[in-house]
This record gives structure tokens, C-alpha cells and sequence, in this order.
């Protein structure tokens, strides 16, 4: 059992380190940084003891590409990875059947194979993707602990919400801001936090806000939907800054099915209204507020230059043509992929992770990953299931989690494998919820 006050430590190192690396980085100190950086290794080892190293590795997902000793250097959040990867390892070797390595041996296989015909290196990010296909099911041992998911999300969100307000005001350090892309297109700035991309900026912010839409939903204490409401606020704030079209659209989603959720499920009709009247009031705060509708307008002016296809998805649809073409033309490529290896079609990424999924791994690759995801997932839920009185709160989750991947490319990042685990532990929340709704659960209304 994490107690209170295991939690609040935990929280408050988190803070304490990302403030040391941000001071570190702006000052440029190789010396402070690299203490900074071993201070971090080993507060993400102390957690993984504890068997909670996730809320850790969420927390700081968003400063991952501060946690270098400088630019174009790995990253320390992987070397952190990588060592959660080795404790659980250690800790919990009875969690990982056979079932696993078989999918991820045979996936391995089919990569080297098609890395020595085409002549391609085995490069350190092979190698990594390799080591985490192997290992990570053994973080399956932390999602059986009692932290929470509220917990987890809370700790993901404050990293967001922290990251993406500091380096609104640390892109005038050139320390700081050669990490940073301040992508200005038609005249508007558009954030990205740390991160140097937008898209995948904000696809941060909308796991988080499907994570925290559900914990409203399923809130039973009495004034404890406020934190939750101001921190949707923030990562909507957060999440405007950077004027991406992706998050405007999976937000819109997600919201949708949020109040088509709170309009149809049980419950007191008294507790609907306060809810929808909190909805209003929010709602009224956001169209008023000079903040927010300076950066709506920035988004409406966006799509207010979409008159194609190609513009509305800022030219995606024309790569995905080309990768298409490129299936078509080469059956090979098709059926084995180009296993794992830096190389794109006219040098362009497809922006999209499954067409890149089938570009790396092939339709035969393509087939043993998603084993491997099935038994990974099964793994990581254990026994709970999903019944229909709680499907749409899945889908908020994984829309907010895995939406953006069909404008983005996921599957060189650690976030390919770092999402799925958030939204595990969402449905293993949801399942909780709704045992405690009702103790027997109608197996044929079981969605997962």
C-alpha cells in the first residue's frame, strides 16, 4: 500500500529534480546538470522499488528531451526507462510467460533478416527498441499496486502542465531554447513545451485530458471534481498553445463523448445538473477569458485556410499517397518492410504509425506486433473487463490517447509503449469503478 505521504514525497522529489534540471540547463553547468541527471536515474530506481515507477516516468516524459548532457545526446529518460526495465526485471520474472517472447523473438527475427538483406545498420535505436520489446511486459507487476490511477494521472498531468509553462518563459535562454522549436506558421507562434514538435506536444495533453475526463465522470467525494476541472483547464490552456489542428479535433472528441457520457449514465439527477452546470460555467470562463479566445481564434484561422484534403491535413494526405504507391510498387516491401530502419519514402516520415508500422514491419511484422500488443495488453489488465456501461469512457481514453497517432509517427518513440500502459491502467480503473457499482458484472456485456 503507497501511502499519503510516500505519494506526496514522490511528488515533491519530481518537482524538486525538474526544477534542478531546468536551473542546470538555463545556467548551462555541465557539473550541476550531470548531478542533476544521476539524481534523476536514481529517483526513478527508488520508484521502481516501490513500484511506482510509472507516475515518475510520466511526470518527466514531457522534460524527456531536457535529460541529456547536451543536444543530440541520448536521453536519460530512456536510460531511466531501460533501468525500470531491469528492477522489474529482477522483482518480477513470474509475471512474463512464454507467450510473450515469442511474439517479440519472432518479430526480431523478421527485422535482422530484412536489415541484412537491404545492407542497414543495427543502429543504438534498434537496439533499444529491441531491448524494451523484450523487457517491458515486466512492468506488469506495478499496475497490480495501489497508488491509483488518479494518482497517475495526476502525477502525468502536473508534468504537462509544468513543462509547457516554463518553457514559455526559458525560450529567451539560447541554453533552453536549442531544445525548443518555436514553429511560427502564418503568423502565429505555436508552443510545444520541450518537446520540438507540436503535434507530439499536445499528443501528451490529450492522453492526459481522456485520463482526467474519466476520473470526473467517476468522482464519488464531494468537492474533489476541483482540482480535477482546473487541471483540465490548464492542459486545455496548454493544449491551444499549440495551435495544432489534432488537438482541436481529438478534443472535440473527446468532449463529445464526455457529455454524451455524463447525459445518459445512472445516477441522481441532482448530481447531472450540478455537473452540467459546472460544464456551463467553464465553458462561460473559457469564451471570456482574452487567453483563451485570442488562441481559438488562431485555431479558427488555421482552418479557415483549409479548402482541400491535402490542407486540412496540412499535406498527410499526400505522404500517405506516396507510401501507398509505394506498397503498390514493391510487394516485397509490403509483405516484409524495411525492418526497423531509418528510411522513408522521399525522405519524408508518413505521419501516420500504422501506415509507418507497415512501412517497418511489413503486413507479416505488422500481424506478430499486434500479437505481441494483445498479449502485452492482457497482460497488463489481468482479469478486468469492460462492460457497456463503461465503453464510452474507454473510448475517451483511448481516442485521447492513441488519436493523435494517426497524424503522427509513434513507433521510433518511447511513447509507442508508454501510452498503452496509461491506458491499461485506465481500463484496470474503470473495471474497479464499476465492481463497485455492482459486485456481478453480466459477462455478455463485456466490451473487453
Amino acid at each position: 500500500m503507497v501511502t499519503i505521504r510516500s505519494k506526496t514525497l514522490l511528488l515533491c522529489s519530481c518537482f524538486l529534480v525538474a526544477a534542478w534540471l531546468l536551473v542546470a540547463q538555463t545556467l548551462n553547468n555541465i557539473v550541476v546538470l550531470a548531478a542533476c541527471l544521476v539524481c534523476f536515474l536514481a529517483l526513478v530506481v527508488w520508484a521502481a522499488i516501490k513500484n511506482t515507477a510509472m507516475p515518475v516516468i510520466l511526470f518527466f516524459m514531457p522534460f524527456a528531451p531536457l535529460l541529456k548532457l547536451r543536444p543530440g545526446t541520448i536521453s536519460f529518460f530512456t536510460i531511466a526507462l531501460l533501468l525500470v526495465y531491469a528492477v522489474y526485471t529482477v522483482t518480477g520474472s513470474r509475471q512474463v510467460k512464454v507467450l510473450h517472447l515469442v511474439p517479440a523473438l519472432l518479430l526480431l527475427a523478421l527485422t535482422l533478416v530484412v536489415k541484412v538483406a537491404y545492407g542497414y545498420d543495427m543502429d543504438n535505436t534498434y537496439i533499444l527498441f529491441a531491448v524494451t520489446l523484450m523487457l517491458v511486459p515486466f512492468l506488469t507487476k506495478e499496475l497490480e499496486g495501489s497508488y491509483g490511477f488518479y494518482w497517475l494521472t495526476l502525477c502525468f498531468a502536473l508534468g504537462i502542465c509544468l513543462a509547457a509553462v516554463t518553457a514559455q518563459y526559458l525560450t529567451v535562454f539560447p541554453t533552453i531554447s536549442r531544445y525548443i522549436d518555436v514553429n511560427t506558421s502564418l503568423g502565429m507562434i505555436r508552443r510545444s513545451g520541450y518537446n520540438g514538435d507540436p503535434n507530439f506536444y499536445s499528443a501528451h495533453i490529450t492522453c492526459a485530458l481522456g485520463g482526467v475526463l474519466i476520473l470526473f465522470l467517476n468522482n464519488k467525494k464531494k468537492y474533489s471534481w476541483i482540482p480535477m476541472v482546473l487541471i483540465a483547464l490548464v492542459l486545455l490552456y496548454c493544449g491551444l498553445m499549440s495551435v495544432s489542428k489534432s488537438f482541436w479535433l481529438v478534443s472535440i472528441c473527446l468532449g463529445l463523448l464526455w457529455f454524451v457520457d455524463l447525459l445518459f449514465r445512472r445516477g441522481k439527477m441532482s448530481v447531472k445538473v450540478t455537473l452540467i452546470m459546472i460544464l456551463i460555467v467553464a465553458t462561460l470562463f473559457v469564451l471570456s477569458s482574452t487567453v483563451f479566445t485570442d488562441m481559438l481564434g488562431e485555431i479558427i484561422a488555421r482552418f479557415s485556410k483549409d479548402n482541400t484534403i491535402s490542407d486540412l491535413t496540412t499535406g498527410r494526405s499526400e505522404l500517405w499517397k506516396s507510401y501507398l504507391n509505394a506498397f503498390m510498387q514493391d510487394p516485397l516491401l509490403l509483405v516484409f518492410g524495411q525492418g526497423y530502419s531509418d528510411v522513408m519514402v522521399n525522405g519524408r516520415p508518413p505521419h501516420n504509425t500504422i501506415i509507418q508500422g507497415v512501412f517497418q514491419f511489413g503486413l507479416l511484422g505488422s500481424l506478430i506486433m499486434v500479437a505481441w500488443l494483445i498479449f502485452f495488453v492482457r497482460t497488463m489488465i489481468g482479469e478486468s473487463k469492460i462492460s457497456w456501461n463503461h465503453a464510452s469512457q474507454l473510448a475517451i481514453v483511448m481516442i485521447g490517447a492513441f488519436g493523435p497517432w494517426m497524424a503522427l509517427d509513434y513507433l521510433f518513440f518511447d511513447e509507442f509503449f508508454l501510452m498503452p500502459i496509461y491506458v491499461c491502467a485506465a481500463i484496470r480503473f474503470l473495471h474497479r469503478q464499476q465492481q463497485e457499482a455492482s459486485p456481478l458484472i453480466n459477462e455478455q456485456s463485456v466490451v473487453m
